[in-house]
């Protein structure tokens, strides 16, 4: 990339230099591996929030981790499948337990609100955090992965009932 990048002085490349430079990096194969697929996992992972979900997750770090693997001969070879294993396994197991539909809530309730200050107080009148639609589709996507009313309401910070009403609304 950087040899192509010479032809193209004016192109703004910064997103794809920063996994080549995290190769370049000099700590190693296992690192680099590891730093590639955490930052993929820390989105990723909700594509598997639900009810069983570890099992496909944890599957899907080791393809990650497996084709992340790609490293020639001048870099060393590919890393063993044992060390890839257990590198997967430690991603999918820390992602799992510290990256949760709740906690997910909140950073965006954090996000949302550190935005209002910043554009001194544009955006949605006070009191109301999401739209109609906003709310029946996280209603929608979490009945569809199998979470409880309960559960549902407790995340998205609504009553049951409100749940219930949004719940037996169709598209």
């Amino acid at each position: 990339l950087d040899y192509l990048a010479e032809f193209c002085p004016d192109a703004d490349l910064a997103a794809y230099n920063r996994r080549s430079g995290k190769e370049a990096s000099g700590l190693g194969r296992n690192v680099t591996v590891f730093d590639n697929v955490r930052e993929w996992g820390y989105s990723a992972v909700r594509e598997y929030w639900r009810p069983n979900g570890y099992e496909a997750w944890a599957n899907a770090v080791r393809a990650a981790c497996e084709s992340a693997n790609a490293f020639g001969r001048e870099q060393g070879g590919p890393l063993p499948h044992s060390e890839i294993k257990a590198t997967a396994k430690s991603i999918a197991r820390w992602v799992w337990n510290r990256f949760t539909p709740a906690g997910f809530s909140q950073v965006q309730a954090h996000r949302g609100a550190k935005g209002g200050k910043v554009s001194k107080g544009g955006g949605r009148p006070a009191g109301t955090s999401r739209t109609n639609w906003e709310l029946w589709e996280a209603i929608q996507s979490m009945k569809a992965a199998g979470y409880p009313h309960s559960t549902i309401a407790e995340d998205l910070n609504v009553s049951a009932s409100t749940v219930s009403k949004y719940a037996k609304i169709s598209k």
